[in-house]
């Protein structure tokens, strides 16, 4: 069990939870803070990525957790957009030709030109507000997050580094599970996700704005289109998002996920830790495991894993897909860096550890006889 400090936003209240589960853990907050059993909350951390049960399995003991006010739930959505989305409805309706028009537009797929011109018109009338990029420049956008963050970037740079930390701890957390922690290959494999996630800034630069193109998940506007369910080449309905334009919008944000094509915790680190355990284990494919844990599908030219999904494209159920088996491991084994010669992994010689029988009749005598003379 972990204990917690936990706060609601907006309010001087805090609690420390002690819980080993997440469902544990909204049971008590619910107790604590005076919330109904049937309503939604949501836990944050404190720039506001949302902690959902498969993130609470890697939070270390003492993390500081907020809960969103009352009133939040369904996805994210608060009670003044769901407001909002009613007073919209209602004035479409009363315009029977455009509300026809706009529905058809929003059923369209993304690849459609009124689809695609939609967007374009939505993403401009929010660039007033989501081009202003530091914290004395829009307040509101920064309040409750900690005052190291001086501009947008910088806050969502940290977002998308926080998600891979939560990956590779929970890769940590797989591998080491009823493991000697003097395992030479999976410290091998941990080392190596660390060193390539440092080389990559911890791919801080898919929710960055600013970052090359080939770098982003977002336009230069800070715009980010979902890209559907893992089965599906594209999202299916209209779900876009700009968290650079208000404080809702970065902490709806947070309820889009990574998500796993291939899945991390039902076939990938199960699948690493069998290879990092065979006898096999000094000829893993690490780069192709990293590829699977931490890379976006797209981006970099890699053969990534990652989508992101709006969380109504997020299909928590078992994903139908595998692993390349030819790829968990390598055709050429590299020991520090130089590859081995042979095209099949390298087994342990014992013939060299046999110690020579000595030469008694040309050396032991010759040398007797001598001693001798």
């Amino acid at each position: 069990m972990s204990h917690f400090v936990v706060a609601v936003r907006g309010s001087s209240k805090k609690a420390g939870i002690v819980a080993s589960t997440f469902t544990e853990f909204l049971k008590k907050c619910k107790v604590k803070f005076g919330y109904k059993k049937e309503q939604d909350i949501i836990v944050c951390l404190d720039d506001d990525t949302e902690v959902d049960e498969e993130y609470f399995e890697v939070l270390s003991a003492g993390t500081h957790l907020y809960l969103s006010p009352t009133g939040i739930g369904d996805g994210g959505m608060s009670d003044s957009m769901h407001k909002l989305a009613a007073f919209l409805h209602a004035c479409l309706q009363r315009q029977p030709s455009i509300h026809k028009k706009v529905m058809e537009c929003l059923q369209e797929p993304l690849t459609s030109d009124r689809a695609a011109s939609m967007l374009k018109l939505l993403a401009i009338t929010a660039v007033s507000a989501a081009s202003l990029t530091s914290r004395e420049d829009d307040v509101d956008w920064f309040r409750g997050l900690d005052t190291k963050f001086k501009t947008k970037e910088g806050v969502m740079r940290n977002s998308a580094e926080t998600r891979m930390r939560g990956y590779l701890h929970h890769a940590k957390q797989d591998l080491m599970a009823n493991t000697t922690q003097d395992h030479p290959h999976i410290a091998r494999a941990l080392a190596f996700f660390k060193r390539h996630l440092s080389n990559s800034r911890y791919n801080s630069s898919y929710f960055d704005r600013s970052a090359g193109v080939k770098e982003r998940l977002c336009d230069t506007h800070g715009l980010f289109q979902c890209e559907g369910p893992y089965n599906c080449p594209s999202c299916p309905t209209v779900h876009f998002i700009n968290p650079y334009e208000s404080r809702e919008t970065r902490i709806i944000f947070s309820t889009w996920n990574l998500d796993h094509v291939i899945e991390k915790s039902r076939t990938i680190l199960p699948a690493l830790k069998a290879a990092l355990n065979s006898r096999k284990a000094s000829c893993v494919n690490l780069e192709y495991f990293h590829s699977l844990l931490f890379n976006h599908q797209n981006k970099n030219g890699t053969e990534g894993n990652l989508k992101l999904v709006h969380i109504a494209c997020h299909d928590k159920k078992p994903h139908h897909f595998k692993l390349h088996s030819e790829k968990v491991y390598l055709a050429e084994d590299a020991v520090d860096g130089k590859k081995m010669l042979s095209h099949t992994c390298p087994t342990l010689d014992h013939t060299h550890l046999k110690r020579k029988k000595p030469n008694w009749e040309s050396h032991y005598f010759t040398r007797s006889k001598k001693i001798s003379a």
